[in-house]
């Protein structure tokens, strides 16, 4: 437990702390609310007492200071730093170097995505330290190269295979949702009734309150057969969350995936099925840009670069104008 205590000071808030001698001390926190000044409180302790000369506490402000800025979602890397932890931890950051990240992936032995994952949430959160000066300079983390992206998608065949082993209401409709929007795992889990726009036909798949992020999520159009299956869901809801089980927000789908794939002999993943539904709207002539807006991508070049080949137009015009100055200079030959 921590040798503090968040206590309110002036309108505000402060953290207060006995020294050696016993004497109380405080320090006046920039913090207008209590879940917020008790996250700031946490990352000033580690500072001011010296955790943050490990890369342990260095990593733990870093996430720290992320959920309370509510950058993003943190869950992933806590749960990046629960496995990185053994290795790390006590480890000072000065005695980083090449050797050192590669005995953690040789020790690690997971698959390189995961790895370089995990080194790149140490170096950004030691250049978080360097900027904040809990460190002199940041030392450079050797991270594998990154694997080669392949997209996976599924074909109608093999979806209808798979989901007649989806068992679970709850992933049913998860899955029904996925294929009707390509959003990502995490935005369907969050989903609540009132993001549904039941009159124009619409779901917003940002909540209320949320920040956009570089993953963005967009409002996306949905046709009658989608309305009609969440309208069948919404009458029998017991809770605000469109997914969800015995009126409990599901916080995880990948057990009924997993079990699905086992019976079905088909692996398919939660976000399988976001580059399942682009890879289907591309074969159906779906221009770029407005896939680009469906998928909540920035600009249309991500989405050209995984997508666009899978268009029934895909460089044929290339291919007849390269066949018809053939033709052209065959004919001329004569």
């Amino acid at each position: 437990m921590p040798e503090f205590s968040v206590q309110r000071l002036r309108g505000g808030y402060a953290i207060v702390w006995r020294d050696e001698a016993g004497k109380r001390r405080r320090f006046t926190l920039e913090a207008t609310d209590r879940t917020t000044a008790q996250a700031e409180a946490r990352g000033w302790w580690k500072r001011n007492t010296g955790a943050a000369s490990t890369v342990g506490g260095i990593v733990e402000a870093y996430i720290d200071a992320r959920e309370a800025a509510e950058i993003a979602s943190t869950a992933r890397q806590r749960d990046a730093w629960k496995a990185m932890q053994p290795y790390w931890a006590k480890v000072e950051p000065a005695m980083i170097d090449h050797e050192m990240a590669q005995e953690y992936v040789r020790r690690r032995d997971r698959s390189d995505s995961t790895t370089r994952y995990e080194l790149s949430m140490l170096a950004v959160a030691l250049r978080w330290a360097a900027k904040q000066d809990l460190i002199d300079k940041a030392p450079e983390v050797w991270r594998p190269a990154a694997p080669e992206r392949r997209e996976k998608h599924l074909s109608p065949r093999e979806f209808g295979r798979w989901f007649a082993e989806v068992k679970a209401e709850h992933a049913r409709l998860f899955v029904e949702i996925a294929i009707a929007t390509m959003a990502r795992p995490s935005a369907i889990l969050e989903l609540t009734w009132r993001q549904v726009d039941w009159e124009r036909g619409m779901l917003n798949l940002n909540p209320p309150g949320r920040r956009q992020t570089k993953k963005r999520r967009p409002i996306v159009a949905l046709e009658e057969e989608t309305i009609a299956v969440l309208r069948t869901a919404f009458e029998g809801a017991q809770s605000d969350y469109v997914i969800e089980r015995g009126g409990k927000k599901i916080d995880s789908i990948k057990k009924a995936f997993q079990a699905a794939s086992k019976r079905s002999g088909i692996h398919v993943t939660p976000y399988t099925l976001r580059h399942t539904g682009a890879v289907w709207a591309a074969e159906r002539g779906t221009p770029m840009t407005e896939l680009a807006q469906f998928m909540g991508h920035d600009d249309d070049r991500t989405t050209q670069k995984h997508y666009a080949r899978f268009s029934p137009t895909y460089l044929r015009s290339v291919s007849s104008n390269l066949r018809a100055a053939r033709n052209e200079a065959a004919a001329l030959a004569d």
